[in-house]
């Protein structure tokens, strides 16, 4: 069975983002084993902040398409009127 864009687009961003956050978890427990003292409250920021920057990322990206999207399939795009398809009112 086939996946439809959307169930692929949705799997990468979940799957992104659960990546970055399991990578952070780990960076905290890996530090505080090396009997380094770990602040949680700057850690949990530096946490929101990646898990943002990422979500920004993806949302300029779906952006970006929509856009393209748009563009690319306007109205007044001669090869998608509806005339010419037809073949009618030449």
């Amino acid at each position: 069975m086939a996946y439809s864009y959307s169930k692929i687009l949705i799997f990468f961003i979940l799957g992104s983002m659960a990546a970055i956050g399991i990578q952070s978890v780990f960076q905290i427990v890996y530090a505080q084993e090396g009997g380094e003292t770990v602040i949680r409250r700057v850690e949990i920021w530096a946490l929101f902040y990646r898990l943002m920057i990422a979500a920004f990322m993806v949302g300029a990206v779906v952006q970006g398409v929509f856009i393209y999207i748009c563009w690319r399939f306007r109205e007044s795009n001669k090869r998608f009127n509806a005339y010419n398809v037809s073949g009618g009112n030449d």
